[in-house]
């Protein structure tokens, strides 16, 4: 029986665990799959043995007091994945931890195969980084076309076929339950993210956008991410409702469909707006000392993937003090309000979708692990 090692360490990512665990168990379901999941991994039929509320951590600055705790972890990981030699270790995203864990599961002698799902982003900042791929990495699976090419370039084996949002956004539409509670209303979606910095740097910021724009006619709307953690949920909704304003409990993606436009912190959320054609005004807001540090590694213009994708300021980008109530609500009124930019904007989004590609990319995912493990 094939055992294989699934860690991630953020809701998206727990996502696509679930999505790849579920694959990979089509394939061959006397799999053992175990690691550091989330619900969706679990639901999907792997087993936790950490939680992926153990690296729910942003920022340079941020993560310093944690890194005794996350040491820790590496070790006790290191310690169990060498005591059961899994076939393959399959690391989702959160480079920041499981570069550092490939090197530990390396250097302890560990020869089975192990992937990067969803590999650092080289292209954009710590190119050094290169060099651990092709070291202590047997395959990576990008997400996007370009960073595939950006790989390959630089002889790192990697493959790709698609986004795995293209084909888990198909069918989607907007709720009954959504036009019955709010029937012709002009929705707002506001996306207040899915980790508790995300939450205490911008939720502020996203109550006071709801002011302005409810006071202007427009009805705003608050995501509670399905993912959040029940205290953090708790607190969301909490907050949201002394203040007076709506809701919104289901998926976000069903949100956004159902509004005119959105406004929220940076990340998958922008993919999932560009792939339903909705335009979003994207913000995030970070310590003084983590953002002067990133300015200076960071070797793209823009931090919105829609933004790369097409080389065009399709999403407006507010960060730090420039993601302000008043300025989001200037940047959605003039997309609202202005026919001709709209249309420029709308046909910037299609195209951009077009190049993420249009197969089942989690089913790629699972082919391509089970091969390099010699199981398909």
């Amino acid at each position: 029986m094939k055992n294989i090692f699934v860690s991630c360490g953020e809701v998206s990512g727990d996502i696509y665990a679930g999505d790849f665990i579920r694959e990979l168990l089509r394939i061959d379901d006397s799999l053992n799959i175990w690691g550091m999941l989330g619900t969706e991994g679990v639901r999907a039929g792997g087993r936790a043995v950490w939680s992926y509320e153990e690296l729910k951590l942003m920022g340079i600055i941020e993560v310093i007091p944690a890194l005794p705790r996350l040491l820790r972890l590496m070790r006790n990981i290191t310690r169990e994945i060498m005591n059961v030699k899994p076939d393959a270790v399959v690391l989702i995203d959160c480079p920041d931890f499981h570069l550092f864990l490939a090197r530990s599961l390396r250097k302890s002698g560990y020869t089975g195969k192990i992937i990067s799902l969803i590999p650092p982003t080289v292209w954009a900042w710590r190119a050094g980084r290169v060099k651990n791929l092709k070291r202590d990495f047997d395959l990576c699976l990008p997400l996007f076309s370009f960073e595939h090419k950006f790989l390959l370039d630089r002889n790192v084996n990697s493959l790709w076929k698609a986004h795995p949002l293209v084909h888990d956004l198909e069918g989607v539409k907007v709720p009954e339950s959504f036009t019955h509670r709010f029937p012709g209303q002009k929705v707002i979606a506001l996306m207040p993210g899915s980790r508790r910095y995300d939450i205490n740097y911008h939720l502020d910021i996203l109550l006071g956008t709801a002011e302005i724009l409810q006071a202007k006619g427009y009805l705003p709307v608050f995501s509670v991410a399905p993912g959040l953690s029940a205290d953090l949920a708790a607190e969301l909704r909490g907050r949201v409702s002394a203040s007076g304003f709506e809701l919104w409990n289901g998926e976000g993606r069903e949100l956004m469909l159902g509004s005119l436009a959105a406004a929220g912190v940076s990340g998958t959320v922008a993919v999932e707006a560009m792939l339903l054609c909705r335009y979003m005004v994207v913000i995030y807001n970070m310590k003084r000392m983590t953002y002067a540090l990133l300015k200076h590694l960071v070797r793209t213009k823009n931090i919105s993937i829609p933004n790369m994708l097409t080389g065009k300021q399709v999403y407006p980008e507010l960060l730090c003090g420039a993601a302000t109530p008043e300025r989001i609500t200037q940047e959605l009124e003039g997309y609202l309000n202005d026919d001709r930019k709209r249309k420029e904007i709308d046909a910037r989004l299609l195209e951009a979708r077009g190049s993420m590609g249009n197969e089942n990319a989690a089913r790629f995912w699972a082919k391509c692990v089970m091969r390099l493990t010699g199981g398909e």
